[in-house]
């Protein structure tokens, strides 16, 4: 070529090629047969598919005639921004419009004037991008049509037999009086758009948009801790987007985009609506295709970045609220799954900003199943495989200290151990109410769960209770629990403690065996502590009465350690008969799970055992005690059972007493009756 003109830096090819020709004074079409792209006398067409990918011959034929680098054309042209702002079809060479508001060589482009003027009207190829719709230069929005004509621009090629003009309008119509087509050639630097103050919601989410294709990762906002390749945030953009402009009136849309930018909107579509179908702008169902639009353009992208930019999906939820407010009122329903309809290739933080937004809807079942307590809650994605694994690592009652720290204020009397562990089976899962009861052993009804459910999100620490239920199902899904909590419920426990063990015990210890309700009471506890069942399961259960529940509710108060640690021998014994000497007899999840949290009640590892051991045996009441430690009852018998006290020393006064007693006793039946009564007939 005679002369050499090197392309400016993120022009798109066909501007160069214009200002080539313009610069030879040859016609558009002249240029291109010596640049390879068409054959001498090959008809024009009204499509360019060089503008959308160059193939590797064309690039280097070109790059011979004009001197730059293969590598520098590929980048002026659509498929540069492939897989990042649109989707090219590699072997029709066009740009998929079905994608993130994809705009290919024939959508036309959008322009800055005041670029033009400056650039002798070279085009920037981010100028067709469907997310492009302001100027950061200039800080002012792109135009979309000629002031003059109203057509388009640069949505065909330029005519092969013209020498360009750059910087002016090529569109030819046909004039009324001659029949003849005349070029338009208005100076399109002369056209007026709205321009913006620095720091306007417009320049910043343009910014941000430009980053992301720029880079092909989005790593603002919601997206910082979980940054996601340009697609995907293009295609969370999109489906905010278009319902934005689809759902939202003028008002509501007004507390997401600015004021001037929302009425442009609604100007440019009231415009568009009157316009004969024939020559309509833009569909009347907005943002399905790239608004044709830069107010539109802008007015959606505003509002999905002003959603999207927050730093967390807590921070994004009171804004997504406006957008999900607005479906609703149309008589939509946004339920938990919704977002899987905006759009086949969204990211998993578009789904994680909505379930956080419908958070405060949803039944407590669902709140787990989706884990909304967590920074970025998500679908469900636990197999059932890994569902019937988690279920033998639970036992039918939860674990004593979960049940002590997670009970709500007022506190729930009955079944909440129960319901806590079939809630453990709702966590990241989609079993149904009764299916997770099922699993671990069926002892609350559905009616029963919920009910417990709905005090637990009547609590002011309901999120510090979800929080710690999701935490303990991940560890259980990720760790060996030593206790196959399936085989524990299944074992046969008639043999576990007779009475006569019971009497032998309590004798090695010198503690009261009771007059029979003591006895029935030590085997339900040492039934439940090793079953993890409550102990009406066990085999002849005692009867419900309320003298015999007010005992039990005694028993860790006149436990002692003696008796503790004989029946965990007589615990043990069970185990090995049953061919489980290689579990232990008890375990409980590290209680560091829970720290951090705020939960109803406090941690009782902070309890002085010493000066609560004190308490119980100088005989202050429970009520008394809890109230002075500042505790309640369930933990006060929690610590106890963990940790009794040490029985009293007994006087010298007591000892003369206990000898007297015996010789009462020695008075009354002899050696041989006794051993007559106890031993041989038991």
């Amino acid at each position: 070529m005679p002369l050499r003109r090197a392309p400016l830096a993120g022009e798109a090819l066909d501007s160069w090629f214009e200002a080539l020709s313009a610069q030879l004074r040859v016609p558009m079409g002249e240029l291109l047969v010596a640049l390879g792209l068409r054959q001498e006398y090959e008809p024009p067409t009204g499509w360019a598919p060089w503008m959308t990918r160059l193939a590797p011959q064309q690039a280097e034929r070109i790059a011979v005639t004009t001197g730059v680098s293969p590598d520098i054309l590929h980048t002026m042209t659509l498929q540069h921004f492939d897989q990042r702002a649109l989707v090219v079809d590699q072997e029709r060479q066009r740009v998929n419009g079905s994608f993130m508001w994809g705009r290919g060589s024939g959508s036309g482009s959008r322009f800055c004037p005041e670029c033009l003027r400056e650039n002798e009207g070279r085009w920037h190829l981010t100028w067709r991008l469907g997310w492009s719709f302001v100027c950061l230069t200039h800080r002012r929005l792109l135009a979309d049509f000629c002031p003059k004509c109203a057509s388009r621009h640069r949505k065909r090629p330029h005519p092969s037999h013209i020498i360009p003009s750059p910087g002016h309008c090529d569109h030819a119509s046909r004039s009324a009086e001659t029949a003849l087509r005349i070029r338009c050639l208005h100076p399109l630097a002369d056209t007026e758009t709205m321009r913006f103050e620095a720091g306007h919601p417009a320049l910043l989410a343009q910014k941000t948009l430009l980053d992301v294709i720029t880079t092909g990762v989005g790593a603002f906002g919601v997206y910082s801790g979980d940054p996601q390749p340009a697609m995907a945030v293009l295609a969370d953009m999109r489906g905010i987007a278009r319902r934005v402009l689809i759902h939202m009136p003028a008002p509501r849309m007004k507390r997401l985009v600015p004021e001037e930018l929302v009425d442009a909107h609604f100007r440019a579509r009231e415009h568009n609506s009157t316009l004969a179908s024939s020559h309509r702008r833009a569909p009347l169902d907005p943002g399905r295709a790239a608004p044709a639009y830069a107010e539109t353009t802008a007015a959606g992208a505003i509002a999905a970045w002003s959603i999207l930019g927050q730093a967390d999906c807590r921070r994004a939820a009171p804004r997504m609220k406006e957008l999900l407010d607005a479906i609703v009122d149309r008589g939509y329903w946004a339920s938990p799954t919704v977002t899987r309809n905006w759009g086949r290739h969204n990211s998993p933080v578009l789904e994680a900003v909505h379930l956080k937004t419908i958070a405060p809807t949803l039944w407590p079942n669902s709140a787990l199943r989706y884990r909304t307590a967590l920074p970025a809650p998500s679908l469900p994605t636990t197999r059932p495989s890994q569902l019937t694994a988690r279920a033998r690592k639970i036992p039918s009652n939860i674990w004593p200290l979960w049940a002590v720290r997670l009970n709500p204020v007022p506190q729930v009397r009955e079944n909440l151990a129960a319901a806590l562990s079939a809630s453990l089976m709702l966590v990241n899962s989609r079993l149904e109410l009764p299916d997770a009861a099922k699993s671990v052993g069926n002892l609350i009804t559905q009616p029963n769960l919920t009910h417990v459910l709905q005090a637990l999100r009547d609590d002011a620490h309901y999120e510090g209770i979800q929080l710690a239920l999701i935490q303990l199902a991940a560890y259980l899904d990720d760790h060996r629990v030593p206790i196959d909590y399936r085989r524990r419920r299944r074992l046969d426990y008639t043999d576990l403690l007779p009475e006569r063990e019971w009497i032998t015990l309590c004798r090695r210890t010198l503690a009261e065996p009771g007059a029979g309700t003591r006895y029935q009471i030590a085997r339900s506890y040492l039934f439940e502590k090793i079953s993890g069942l409550p102990y009406t399961r066990m085999p002849d259960p005692p009867r419900n009465s309320s003298s015999f529940r007010n005992s039990r509710v005694r028993f860790p108060y006149v436990l002692t350690p003696e008796v503790s640690a004989e029946l965990d021998l007589i615990g043990e014994a069970f185990l090995d008969r049953n061919r489980l000497g290689n579990e232990p007899q008890t375990w409980q999840p590290p209680s560091e799970l829970l720290d951090g949290l705020a939960l109803p009640r406090t941690d009782p590892g902070g309890i002085d055992l010493a000066d609560l051991h004190r308490r119980v045996r100088a005989g202050q009441t429970s009520t008394r005690i809890a109230d002075e430690l500042e505790t309640d009852l369930r933990t006060l018998r929690y610590v106890l059972g963990q940790h009794p006290a040490p029985a009293t020393k007994p006087t010298a006064h007591s000892m003369e007493r206990g000898l007297k007693g015996l010789h009462a006793a020695r008075q009354m039946i002899s050696k041989a009756q006794l051993e007559r009564l106890y031993v041989q007939e038991d």
